[in-house]
């Protein structure tokens, strides 16, 4: 590593740090106020609550690493211009692509850092953070369901039902699939209603079908035990599938299921598509942050705070309409994941062009 490389990793590594536990600090105390009422009317203890926010930091982190990273740069790199150091190294021969490099190389590596969050630490923590949301600070009980309770076991076997009452264990309108390892429906069953009996479900006035390459083999019931040994009535209680808690394997495989049901889960397809694309952003801010701080005669931190609130208020803003228009079906999903990306870098790269070498 060069003289130049370790200098500049310098300037930058300790205004990154700050500033990451800074936002970090600050997205704790903003909702830790928002959330105080509920933590003392339900007499949370202090372990619990230091908990929840332990399991809270790797959402936190995730959230905040691209607003972090531009301001970073904006103030490693403006500091050196207001210094003239970057005037004193291109008297030298040294281009501004060679200053910038070590700054680009810092943010791949927190891209990837994040990509390692995201798919190994935050999904599981998301989990626990949400479970101890429901049984600790909520202290839900309710005893009636009516938003669809929705399950996926370890073999793939889907379960979705209108209705659920977890005090008696029973289900309504009940529909249960299998896959076979491709992702192809073997089997479904259909019925009124299914009832939690002697640790497993039996169902009652429906049809079970099965799927073969020759065709359907369908037979109706009034009463069925299939041997459904999960999952548990309160695991359907409680169970809320959602995008930040599955790594891109499991979500992808859960959009694939969805999909061979019937059902058309876009809104899934376009926050699968923002787990690969949401880590570049660290890398666009960098390099919009970079080109923009190189050529600036005066900075400091208000200007470099105004400039990364500007530039994140518009990210996040095409990033939101992106969604929306892939909710919608307007695009497809890949693009309203990567449109914003695709567009910020493009002036990314047009100002770093423009920007005197």
């Amino acid at each position: 590593m060069s003289i130049i490389d370790t200098y500049a990793l310098k300037r930058i590594g300790r205004p990154l740090t700050i500033i990451l536990c800074l936002f970090t600090g600050i997205f704790v105390l903003v909702d830790l106020f928002d959330h105080a009422h509920s933590f003392i009317d339900n007499d949370v203890s202090l372990s619990v609550v230091l908990l929840y926010y332990a399991y809270y930091l790797p959402l936190i982190v995730v959230l905040t690493s691209p607003v972090a990273m531009l301001l970073a740069t904006l103030l490693a790199v403006g500091g050196l211009a207001r210094r003239n150091e970057i005037m004193a190294l291109k008297g030298s021969g040294v281009s501004l692509y060679r200053i910038l490099a070590p700054v680009l190389a810092l943010s791949v590596a927190v891209s990837l850092a994040n990509v390692f969050i995201g798919e190994l630490i935050l999904p599981p923590a998301t989990r626990q953070r949400l479970l101890i949301k429901e049984t600790n600070i909520a202290k839900r009980a309710s005893e009636i369901i009516t938003s669809d309770p929705m399950y996926v076991t370890a073999d793939g076997t889907m379960f979705h039902a209108r209705r659920l009452n977890s005090r008696t264990g029973t289900l309504e309108k009940i529909t249960v699939e299998e896959f076979d390892e491709t992702n192809t429906p073997t089997s479904r069953i259909d019925a009124e209603s299914a009832v939690w009996e002697n640790g497993e479900w039996v169902f009652y006035e429906g049809s079970r079908r099965f799927f073969t390459p020759y065709g359907e083999d369908a037979t109706s019931f009034d009463r069925l035990e299939p041997g459904y040994s999960e999952p548990l009535p309160s695991e359907l209680g409680v169970r809320k599938l959602r995008p930040d808690e599955m790594a891109f394997r499991e979500l992808r495989s859960y959009i694939v299921r969805l999909r061979a049901s019937g059902n058309d889960p876009r809104d899934l397809a376009v926050q699968l598509h923002l787990k690969i694309a949401f880590p570049f952003v660290i890398i666009i801010m960098t390099l919009l942050g970079g080109s923009l701080a190189a050529g600036a005669r005066r900075s400091g931190f208000a200007l470099s705070f105004a400039a990364a609130l500007t530039i994140s208020f518009f990210y996040y803003g095409v990033l939101q309409v992106g969604q929306v228009l892939g909710r919608q079906g307007i695009l497809v999903p890949w693009v309203a994941a990567w449109i914003s990306n695709v567009i910020f870098a493009g002036v990314g790269v047009a100002l770093l062009i423009r920007a005197p070498k």
